[in-house]
């Protein structure tokens, strides 16, 4: 079992790379499509993961940390109300499976911390490289309909897809926000001709599959990454202040050539652009989510504390009328689902890492790497106004606490040196 696997320049120990892969890299559509695709297989394989990675986390629980015991305490202690409610009311163990895995993220991020930190992983870059080459096989795979339409696509099996010409549904889409990053970062490392390339190739997809939700995220995030690296002196004010003028140089050019040889395709982006500042104009899905937004938060007003639960998945669905009954409510926005099916408690229960990461922002004594992941989880913010955050990017939060805490060893040991040095010196004076 001590065997080497290489995959992308990075080693993992066999052991190591089975871990990941089942637990971990699996649990992105994309990648997992590509292996086995087929939406009915591919839930029930999380379902039952969710349910081993549980059970290897309580297996451990003497192993984890003080806070980690924590969370997990109040995961079990939520999971034990739904159970009681269930038995009383629906007479059986677990009404809605579903009541599980929307808070099953918390065990999750706490599962992916706890992996990288006993294996003692530093694979950002692994995970960079590893979404640029799954994005490039599943678009030569499934692209050959992509276009600019929006035209809508009849599948028999959805899965990763956004049901439409874009081929690829936004949750996956974000996840690029990472190698966009990672790649930058390189850039103003090296200056090398290669990692702007990279980054400009993820400035690109992020541009074309026209998700209004991942522009602004992508935004959101590009903007925390500068202000964070300024912040621990990792550029330069000057260095940025000549980036965007050399960026806005770049856009100006672009604009005026796609003018001139694509005018349509620049008044398109234009149009979409305008709906991120407009989201609620009629007509458009940001509309649908405003109303959705406002029955659900007057029913969540109805029940603050603890939500509806299972009886949320008995509500027939006061907005459309095409969902099969006892199938839940099909929510758009991960912020209103979390307080309409499981209250104040439990949004407050699967949030508190990125609140928790918003808060750690602020230190002047973070990684290149820190940086990166603090930026994307906090995008996850922004992005929960339009979907419901998908599980692997609660992984990317856990490797994002995995840094985080990495850092704070580094910065403790630092300030611990010189008083091992002092005692040194001391001993050989005497």
């Amino acid at each position: 079992m001590n065997r080497i696997i290489k995959i992308f320049g990075y080693q993992f120990y066999l052991k190591e790379f089975l871990a990941i892969f089942l637990s971990y890299l699996l649990m992105e559509n994309i990648f997992s499509w590509l292996i086995l695709p087929n939406s009915v297989i591919l839930l029930a394989f999380e379902k039952i993961m969710s349910l081993l990675i549980f059970g290897l986390v309580i297996y451990n629980f003497n192993n984890l940390k003080r806070n980690e015991k924590i969370y997990i305490g109040l995961f079990c202690l939520v999971m034990l109300r739904l159970v009681f409610e269930s038995l009383f009311k629906y007479n059986n163990l677990f009404e809605q499976f579903t009541m599980f895995t929307i808070l099953f993220p918390v065990v999750f991020t706490i599962y992916i911390k706890c992996v990288c930190r006993s294996l003692e992983l530093d694979f950002l870059e692994f995970l960079a490289k590893f979404y640029l080459c799954v994005y490039v096989i599943i678009m030569i795979v499934y692209g050959r309909g992509f276009s600019f339409s929006l035209a809508s696509v009849d599948m028999d099996d959805y899965g990763p897809f956004s049901g439409d010409s874009r081929i690829i549904h936004a949750q996956s889409i974000l996840m690029m926000i990472i190698p966009l990053l990672w790649y930058f970062s390189k850039f103003l490392q090296t200056y090398k001709l290669k990692h702007f390339l990279l980054f400009m190739f993820c400035v690109v997809i992020i541009l074309i599959h026209q998700h209004r939700s991942v522009w602004a995220s992508s935004i959101f995030a590009f903007l925390v990454f500068l202000l964070l690296m300024m912040r621990n002196r990792l550029i330069t004010v000057p260095k940025v202040f000549n980036l965007a003028i050399v960026f806005l140089i770049l856009i100006g050019v672009a604009g005026m050539v796609l003018t001139q040889v694509a005018p349509g395709f620049t008044d398109l982006l234009s149009d979409r652009f305008s709906e991120i500042l407009n989201p609620t104009r009629e007509g458009g899905t940001g509309k649908f989510r405003e109303d959705q937004r406002e029955v659900y938060m007057s029913l969540f007003l109805q029940r603050p504390i603890f939500g509806w639960t299972f009886e949320g998945f008995n509500m027939p669905n006061p907005l459309v009328d095409w969902w099969p009954p006892k199938s839940g409510q099909h929510f758009h926005e991960g912020f209103v689902e979390m307080l309409f099916y499981e209250g104040i408690v439990g949004f407050l229960l699967k949030y508190w890492f990125l609140f928790y990461i918003s808060v750690k922002a602020f230190s002047k004594k973070l990684s290149r790497e820190s940086i990166i992941l603090v930026a994307f989880s906090l995008s996850g913010l922004l992005f929960s106004f339009s979907y419901v955050l998908p599980l692997m990017f609660w992984g990317h939060v856990g490797v994002c606490l995995y840094y985080l805490e990495k850092d704070l060893a580094k910065e403790n040991d630092r300030q611990e040196r010189p008083y091992e040095q002092s005692q040194l010196e001391e001993t050989v004076i005497f």
